[in-house]
């Protein structure tokens, strides 16, 4: 459903899950939609479906749509992929497509190195510069997973503020990647993955905690089982 990306109802909704207006774990119904987002019901009902494809958000029958839990298992299997995809994105690149790919870093080196106050707009730009300069298929995966861990990294990054900035560890990779020499770029994605999947208990913990002060979300299965025994009207 690669259609969706350049539909309103698609990037608005997608918007509202990256950026965090959505709590993990909530119901997500279109007449709610309708008033939040502005759009109709059928263009809100595509984007629902092709953000399930993309497994941004879940969808049970009999129940409906959902925003995505916080749960160990799952962050760990999203980070190892994203990690993975990164290193072939780094492996399969051009060396034709370098010196364009480093031109553009310098002219958007501010925007890529400070995430802005959306973060939907940052992981927008990153999957711009994927699909612009990377081999697809590899580049349409490696976007999606990008948009799939970018809440829990940024999460992350705000409990350990110490370990440096996210938008500064991208842009790093991506200078590296576009290096003219021979750059191996798997230690730096090792380190940087494996510290971040060691703390995903905690991090999730901290989260919890700080949501549970503005409204409960649902962080667990059995929680999310007891709490949608019945239909969702979507």
């Amino acid at each position: 459903m690669i259609y969706q990306s350049s539909r309103p109802a698609y990037q608005a909704l997608k918007r509202k899950i990256i950026d965090g207006d959505m709590p993990f774990g909530a119901p997500i119904t279109v007449k709610r939609l309708e008033a939040e987002i502005g759009f109709s019901a059928i263009p809100i009902r595509e984007a629902l479906i092709a953000l399930a494809a993309e497994d941004l958000i879940d969808f049970f029958p009999g129940r409906g749509f959902f925003n995505k839990r916080l749960e160990v298992e799952g962050l760990g299997l999203r980070l190892d992929l994203l990690q993975h995809l990164l290193l072939a994105c780094a492996t399969a690149l051009p060396s034709s497509r370098r010196p364009i790919l480093r031109k553009r870093l310098f002219q958007d080196a501010s925007k890529l190195r400070s995430v802005s106050e959306s973060a939907f707009e940052y992981v927008s730009l990153t999957s711009d510069i994927f699909d612009t300069y990377f081999a697809h298929p590899i580049a349409i995966l490696t976007r999606t997973a990008i948009a799939q861990c970018a809440r829990y990294l940024l999460i992350d990054e705000q409990r350990h503020e110490a370990d440096g900035s996210l938008a500064k560890a991208a842009f790093s990779y991506l200078w590296q990647v576009s290096s003219s020499g021979p750059v191996s770029v798997a230690e730096g994605l090792r380190a940087f993955f494996d510290v971040r999947k060691v703390r995903i208990g905690e991090t999730i913990e901290a989260a919890k905690q700080r949501d549970l002060l503005s409204g409960p979300s649902i962080f667990s299965s059995a929680a999310f089982d007891s709490a949608t025994t019945r239909t969702t009207e979507i």
